[in-house]
């Protein structure tokens, strides 16, 4: 099992943590530390070992299906299913995603496009980059569950909000790194006090704007979006 500094090491060394910046978390949260997980799809090399360390908490033989939230939990899926056929003795683990639909509070996922027809009875391992509150892979684990599958764990390169089992209904939760990152509401936002600009490249800081009615030009520069004249 990787321990916290390797994994963060592997992160570093491709450039994908970004600190002492002002970022909107997906939660909607802020803080100073971004992992920018969507870059990291693009160095195949690491994602295979970070697959490869998930894959080994597991009996290769007792995995019938590995299923993550799309995007990144695709990738992540058809990676950890490999590395678990490579080891199996007999059989194979199949890879299969949950679409997303909608964002914020409506967000949810759903199981089609035939993959909804392979976890009925079988044992499944949730997979997917970074926990902060557990919402998504959350609603991932009720899909699977919805359809009759067993989730035995919920593996992730990151927690990095301290998620527990009972976040996740109740699943096992297998982190390569648990990082803490500190992060405050809109309203107790000491960057936001100390009027430290919004970083729009990265998280929903674009979102974040838009929601509130202004308009995003480039980086983090911005104008408020005018009213329509009335007559």
């Amino acid at each position: 099992m990787a321990n916290n500094e390797t994994v963060m090491q592997m992160l570093a060394e491709i450039g994908k943590i970004i600190r002492n910046t002002h970022v909107v978390y997906s939660s909607g949260r802020h803080g100073s530390t971004f992992i920018n997980k969507d870059a990291l799809y693009v160095h195949v090399q690491t994602i295979s070992k970070l697959c490869k360390l998930m894959a080994a908490d597991y009996d290769a033989d007792q995995i019938d299906v590995v299923i993550g939230p799309t995007m990144g939990g695709a990738v992540l899926a058809q990676w950890m299913a490999f590395h678990l056929n490579a080891r199996r003795s007999a059989g194979e683990t199949l890879p299969a995603f949950a679409e997303k639909l909608g964002e914020g509070e409506n967000k949810r996922f759903i199981i089609k496009r035939g993959y909804d027809s392979v976890i009925p009875g079988k044992t499944v391992v949730v997979v997917d980059d970074l926990l902060t509150t557990g919402a998504s892979s959350s609603k991932v684990i009720q899909g699977v569950r919805k359809l009759q599958g067993k989730v035995i764990g919920l593996s992730v390169i990151c927690n990095r909000g301290s998620v527990e089992p009972q976040n996740v209904g109740g699943v096992p939760i297998h982190a390569l790194t648990n990082v803490t990152l500190d992060s405050w509401s809109e309203e107790e936002c000491p960057l936001c006090r100390d009027g430290v600009p919004i970083n729009t490249n990265f998280g929903r800081g674009k979102a974040f704007f838009e929601e509130r009615g202004v308009a995003v030009l480039s980086g983090r520069k911005r104008i408020r979006k005018e009213k329509a004249p009335t007559d």
